[in-house]
């Protein structure tokens, strides 16, 4: 058995990119995770620490590999998100092309953060025998419920669904450039957990349970080889008591960075909100819900590009039959549908014109088939899907 364990360097130097290892020697997923990629969000790495810790004590049989990496290291020094720019938006692929075609030197601060993150996880696929994972460890700024985001593939749905939270669909089509946009781009497993407010010590916590429930969803470990599994579920069955079990994006507030934003007080996460209620004011302007739903991620600090977003349930019956649908691989009829024909240029991407017809099949059989990423090209839209890991 090899444990390699790092747990932060003295204090006059910079905490270390890598912050430990577990490898067992044993066959399996390599299981990475990511902390810290907004600089006000330790708790993902206390979180890690906490796994790798356990994982030593214990001497536990892992099947594949276990690695923590800390993602801003300079904002997590300073304890803000962001020192020049948001990490978790420089993920697209061009910018990773731009990225990997330019001189070190002329790097941004984050950017020179990114290249030292991209190396570690493109070293940790290449050391995997082809199974991967990847799970990106966060917070947030107001109060509300841990939860789980994705792109929707039925492979990351196989360890969502094995959490007791809710699970969140859309959420990170709506943005461009976060670090799961690339790894989906090659195929990954990757998700993101919310763990509930930067300062609450549940918030370790439950991003610390979050990684043993997802081990064991992954097959690293069984259950009974976790520390104290019924504890760590017991702790995210509780933190998310009474909240629906799948939800989906239906809003985003975004904000340019010279918006002036200032949310409505008290609004914590899965809050019940109401078309037209107030929720925050934006350069001087009231911004009230365009349609009832839930409340998510409400901003209650100085830097970010989402004021907030909102959520409705999705019922179990539409995902059991959208699992059905993409296994009989349905997405080939969609061209016969009115208004509907394959993207001249991009392989498993649809285009449709605007219509009432149009859009009812866009949020409906579209979202069914896992097009939820939903952009706009002149007169037309153009949906595309994440790739099946």
């Amino acid at each position: 058995m090899a444990a390699t364990m790092m747990t932060g360097a003295p204090r006059e130097q910079r905490m270390p990119r890598v912050i430990g290892t577990y490898d067992t020697g044993r066959e399996g997923t390599t299981f990475v995770v990511t902390g810290g990629i907004h600089g006000n969000e330790p708790a993902g790495l206390i979180a890690g620490r906490n796994v790798l810790r356990k994982l030593a004590h214990a001497g536990v049989p892992l099947r594949g590999s276990f690695l923590v990496l800390a993602g801003n290291l300079g904002a997590l020094e300073q304890k803000v998100r962001y020192r020049d720019q948001d990490l978790n938006r420089l993920w697209t692929p061009r910018s990773v092309a731009d990225l990997r075609s330019r001189e070190p030197m002329l790097d941004t601060l984050e950017q020179a953060e990114q290249r030292e993150l991209l190396a570690e996880i493109e070293k940790a696929i290449e050391r995997s025998d082809g199974r991967f994972a990847l799970l990106d460890l966060h917070s947030s700024s107001g109060d509300g419920a841990p939860f789980v985001c994705m792109g929707d593939t039925l492979s990351n749905r196989k360890i969502a669904f094995a959490l007791p939270l809710p699970v969140i669909l859309g959420l990170e089509e709506t943005i461009d450039g976060a670090l799961l946009d690339w790894l989906y781009e090659t195929g990954r497993v990757a998700l993101a957990i919310e763990g509930g407010r930067h300062d609450d010590e549940e918030t370790a916590k439950n991003l610390e349970a979050s990684v043993w429930l997802s081990l064991v969803a992954a097959e690293c470990l069984t259950a009974d080889e976790v520390p104290a599994y019924a504890e760590h579920e017991r702790q995210l069955t509780s933190a998310a008591r009474g909240i629906a079990r799948v939800l989906e994006i239906r809003h985003r507030e975004v904000l340019e960075p010279t918006d002036l934003f200032r949310m409505e007080p008290g609004f914590t996460g899965f809050d019940r909100v109401e078309r037209g209620q107030l929720l925050a004011t934006k350069n001087g302007a009231e911004v009230r819900a365009t349609e009832h739903g839930r409340m998510l991620l409400p901003l209650y600090q100085g830097q970010g590009s989402d004021g907030f977003f909102i959520a409705r349930r999705v019922r179990r019956f539409w995902l059991r039959l959208s699992a059905v649908l993409r296994r009989m691989r349905m997405s080939r009829l969609l061209p016969l549908l009115p208004g509907i024909s394959c993207h001249p240029s991009i392989p498993d991407a649809f285009v449709g014109r605007y219509g009432r017809l149009f859009e009812n099949l866009s949020v409906n059989f579209f979202h069914l088939l896992g097009f939820r990423r939903r952009r706009r090209d002149g007169e037309v839209e153009v949906f595309t899907r994440r790739r099946e890991g």
